[in-house]
């Protein structure tokens, strides 16, 4: 993986002039390599934290996408895929047991040496210095906000040493979350520092998209936007009116925009090309064939004339067709379609867009007292995303009377606006509404139940059981809480 990451990473800085490539072991760079020249390995270093979260990608919607129902992975060789997440989620060494923990703390080890360089290099001015940190630190809080979205009570790590093989303590959820409040509140602060600039090349997902987030200012937009989901998620978790608050003014500082169908996609997406050593989106229709729809979503009344159902299914007339094995069986359940999110193996993939945030605004409006905007911005979103197409959008409760049926009509936007996003799961439980992902008959005749996080992998488990447990047994781990 190094190999291949370095590898577009060289391609990127290949269109640089004056960046000089000669370092000693290109398939294994060190720190004191890099301060040969440090002001390109500290371009190759910001470009490979970029590069490395959008490899994460494609393996966080197979497994939150197992985990919320939204799809079933039908890989025909290896039913542990379904099994991992459906049956023994709660087994260390389930299939996906450890998602969103290793390759999410390797991005964070590689944002941590990078800062370290870029704070010490006397190559970068204070303007460059201040961009650089606070994409990196924006990064780190965003791969953090993966890691707990997948372990939720179970908790996490937050900080970073020099040591590589320190074993630090996990702390609790809430901490977390309010970890990454304060981290993309620093990052923000470097963002707006006077005269800040970006001396390294920022992927066309930053400004292909109506948005420009390749820019400080523009970046800072960005930020907001992962600020207000990370207090939207505080406040269904606890904190309520003060956290949502919070959302609503970071909200104001991205590029919102009442949901229409023209700018319901403007935002910031990971992006993928055929080109030598780059790599192609593992989550599309195009790339893989082993991701069927789950029947819940199927079941859901009145989805199949819904514009989203009919944009992001593989049905007659899609972009995607039908020309594929249905209906699929494995693991003793069936699938009939085929998701066609993402047609080509180049399709690009959000990290955050207008439709999420128009939800997140209806969220947080409910929640501090303006039930008649966040039912309007519920509305929008039912026109302008499910029914703009000659469609008709699915609903639930279109005026909600109460607290509960706001909930029931968000979660079922958000499960057609943002499917295969890496949502489903993550909502659902953060409004205690797990059980409802755990009713379809085939599952429960196979012995499948709904996991609550996905836990520790046994190789983190018996790592931290070598030095003691410092803060204590994990929960998930042998001896810890169930």
């Amino acid at each position: 993986m190094r190999s291949a990451l370095f590898i577009l990473i060289a391609a990127v800085i290949g269109t640089l002039d004056a960046c000089n490539l000669d370092i000693t072991n290109p398939n294994a760079p060190t720190q004191s390599g890099a301060l040969t020249d440090p002001r390109s390995a500290a371009i190759r270093e910001i470009v490979g934290v970029m590069a490395t979260y959008r490899d994460n990608r494609a393996d966080q919607i197979r497994a939150l996408g197992s985990f919320g129902r939204e799809t079933y992975y039908m890989f025909l060789t290896d039913a542990r895929f379904i099994y991992g997440p459906y049956r023994d989620w709660h087994k260390n060494n389930a299939f996906d047991a450890a998602t969103q923990w290793a390759g999410r703390y390797g991005n964070y080890r590689n944002a941590y040496a990078a800062i370290k360089l870029v704070n010490t290099t006397p190559a970068l001015t204070a303007g460059e210095k201040a961009g650089a940190l606070g994409v990196l630190n924006t990064f780190i809080a965003l791969d953090l906000l993966h890691v707990i979205e997948a372990r939720d009570s179970i908790g996490a790590v937050v900080d970073m040493t020099d040591d590589v093989n320190a074993v630090l303590p996990i702390v609790s959820r809430d901490s977390v979350y309010t970890w990454i409040s304060a981290k993309l509140d620093e990052a923000k602060t470097d963002l707006d520092t006077p005269g800040a600039t970006f001396f390294f090349p920022m992927h066309p997902g930053f400004s292909a998209f109506g948005v420009a987030a390749n820019t400080p200012a523009g970046f800072g937009q960005f930020n907001r936007a992962l600020k207000a989901r990370v207090e939207a998620k505080r406040g269904s978790l606890g904190c309520g009116a003060a956290c949502y608050t919070t959302a609503l003014t970071a909200l104001g500082g991205t590029w919102v925009a009442d949901l229409t169908a023209a700018n319901r996609d403007q935002g910031v997406y990971v992006v993928y090309t055929t080109a030598s050593g780059d790599v192609l989106n593992d989550a599309s229709f195009g790339s893989n064939p082993n991701y069927y729809v789950h029947p819940l979503i199927d079941s859901i009344g009145g989805v199949a004339t819904d514009d989203r159902y009919r944009r992001k299914v593989a049905l007659s007339g899609s972009a995607c067709g039908t020309n594929y094995p249905s209906p699929q069986g494995e693991a003793g359940v069936t699938a009939t379609y085929r998701a066609c999110t993402y047609p080509t193996n180049v399709t690009p993939v959000p990290v955050i867009r207008n439709e999420e945030l128009v939800l997140l605004r209806a969220e947080a409006r409910w929640f501090t007292g303006d039930q008649a905007g966040a039912s309007a911005d519920l509305a929008a979103v039912r026109a302008n995303s499910g029914a703009t197409n000659g469609g008709t959008a699915v609903v639930k409760f279109a005026a909600p009377a109460t607290d509960d049926q706001f909930v029931e009509e968000l979660l079922l936007q958000r499960t057609l606006s943002l499917f295969q996003e890496g949502h489903r799961w993550v909502d659902y439980r953060r409004f205690n509404k797990l059980a409802e992902l755990g009713t379809l008959s085939q599952d429960v005749a196979a012995g499948f139940t709904v996991a609550i996080y996905s836990v520790m992998s046994q190789q983190e488990c018996d790592a931290r059981n070598h030095v003691g447990n410092p803060g204590g047994i994990p929960r998930s781990c042998p001896g810890g809480q169930p």
